[in-house]
């Protein structure tokens, strides 16, 4: 059954349980947390929020806070504003999910594990790498214990602390988990589960600063996971989204402006859908769109690209985040300033140097 589908059906059991238990019973809340788990499998972030909220007000009237079941729903909840870019809640809601299950079921459980892992996703987007891959090594040393070395589980932690490394500009230990985590995917879940497309979108990251041979390559891993991720997915999923960006970005690097342009496009198309229009993701796309607009000369479209993207980073809550990357987008002073585009600029001086 899709997912559009088992939408469809828990809003028919919704309305039935509604109508006969009324709106504060558990087994409403189950129905809720069910379909807010439809919802972020479609990829529709915005609308999840709304469905693990009302679990959590209904279970925590019914049950003491530190429930097992609220757990449950605080780890859901800690993934969904994780997803949102919300990360100070997420971190709450994690912290609040971790604690519960140390005292239910002891630091060697495997939903342990998992909000290890889910606290190590925050840090990392908090950008404190040490911190982030601290707790996916406590996830692995785990998961390798209970389900042993070539689990998918173990694969996931793999994947993540490939992207830790990445970011600490450690490539060759990214490059070794990244192909620990693929090799174990493609054994465990075949070459076409979009876990393995996911897994195909992590090379390229490195590579737009270094030459054109690696462009190339990104560009090639970036397809794959592109042809996988429809097929499995909602072709407007947030996973398509961001294998079109960065395939936007490899475009960039290879200074094939419209075709950077027309990923780019797409990617907004569906984040405003998915996301809201207020998401960091939005931002971020529509500061690249404004940096593709600066390069082709149209500097009236690029700012009004690169105002929204201000407008949306100053409601978020990390203003040294907002000022080091506009100071690095369009310099100090006029946001016509020709520092805007600078790291697309520099990309395409050394594909004109390398011709």
């Amino acid at each position: 059954m899709s997912s559009v589908l088992k939408c469809s059906e828990h809003k028919k059991v919704l309305a039935i349980g509604l109508k006969k238990l009324g709106p504060e019973h558990s087994n409403v809340a189950r129905i809720y947390n069910n379909l807010g788990n439809v919802h972020l499998g479609l990829g529709e972030l915005s609308q999840v929020r709304e469905f693990y909220d009302r679990p959590v007000a209904i279970r925590l009237k019914k049950l003491a806070p530190e429930n097992f079941d609220a757990a449950g729903t605080y780890n859901n909840l800690g993934n969904v504003h994780i997803g949102l870019g919300e990360l100070s809640q997420a971190k709450e809601f994690c912290d609040r999910s971790l604690f519960i299950r140390l005292k239910k079921l002891g630091p060697e459980h495997v939903d342990v594990a998992e909000r290890y892992h889910s606290l190590g996703i925050v840090h990392r987007n908090l950008s404190k790498l040490s911190q982030g891959k601290a707790f996916y090594d406590r996830a692995l040393a785990i998961r390798q214990k209970k389900f042993g070395p070539e689990h998918v589980g173990v694969a996931e932690t793999y994947h993540s602390l490939g992207i830790v490394h990445r970011n600490l500009s450690k490539l060759s230990q990214a490059k070794e988990f990244r192909d620990r985590a693929l090799a174990i995917r493609l054994k465990k879940l075949g070459p076409e589960h979009v876990d393995v497309a996911r897994t195909y979108q992590k090379p390229g990251k490195c590579a737009p600063q270094a030459g054109l041979g690696e462009l190339s390559q990104a560009k090639e891993f970036y397809d794959r996971a592109l042809a996988i991720s429809p097929k499995k997915l909602e072709t407007e999923h947030v996973d398509v989204a961001r294998t079109s960006n960065n395939l936007g970005n490899v475009h960039i690097g290879l200074g094939k402006l419209s075709q950077a342009k027309e990923f780019y496009d797409c990617v907004l198309a569906i984040c405003l859908k998915k996301l809201g229009p207020e998401h960091v993701d939005v931002a971020t796309i529509y500061q690249e769109l404004g940096s593709v607009h600066h390069n082709v000369g149209e500097l009236s479209l690029k700012k009004a690209y690169h105002d929204r993207t201000l407008a949306i980073r100053l409601e978020k809550p990390s203003p040294e985040l907002v000022t080091r990357r506009f100071s690095r987008s369009f310099g100090k002073g006029s946001s016509d300033s020709a520092h805007s585009g600078l790291v697309t600029e520099k990309r395409l001086k050394k594909i004109e140097n390398s011709s």
